[in-house]
């Protein structure tokens, strides 16, 4: 293992790029804020359980839960291999935009948000301001 890609000094580890390193912190923390979640980030295998934990079912916020770790998880691998491999660099906006742009994408074809009203904040905290829509 060598030292994390995000430059802050650290050794790359699992553990420290799932969402300890503060530059994949700072996605986490505010990919969870957009899912109405104030909470601290817990190591990864905690992290993994709390998400499990609150996104059984397929209810809208269980949807929204699972999606958004997986986009998380994948846009910062993608990253991480961006700058190892091609060594280019995206800011941190740039990443939640993408995860931004990934959810509502997904939430909006997938036919998720139709009749929603009670999550209206989530849905405008991902983009899907649509009159008709909820």
């Amino acid at each position: 293992m060598g030292d994390c890609v995000f430059h802050c000094g650290e050794v790359e580890s699992l553990e420290h790029l799932f969402f300890q390193c503060p530059y994949t912190k700072n996605i986490w923390t505010t990919v969870l804020a957009m899912c109405n979640i104030s909470r601290p980030i817990l190591p990864w295998e905690e992290e993994v359980i709390w998400m499990t934990d609150h996104s059984r079912g397929h209810s809208f916020l269980a949807t929204v839960r699972k999606m958004v770790l997986a986009a998380s998880v994948y846009h910062i691998w993608m990253e991480r291999n961006r700058r190892s491999f091609k060594n280019h660099f995206l800011l941190v906006f740039v990443i939640i935009g993408k995860i931004r742009h990934d959810m509502g994408w997904k939430l909006l074809m997938g036919g998720k948000i139709q009749g929603y009203q009670r999550y209206h904040s989530i849905c405008i905290n991902w983009g899907l301001v649509l009159e008709n829509a909820i």
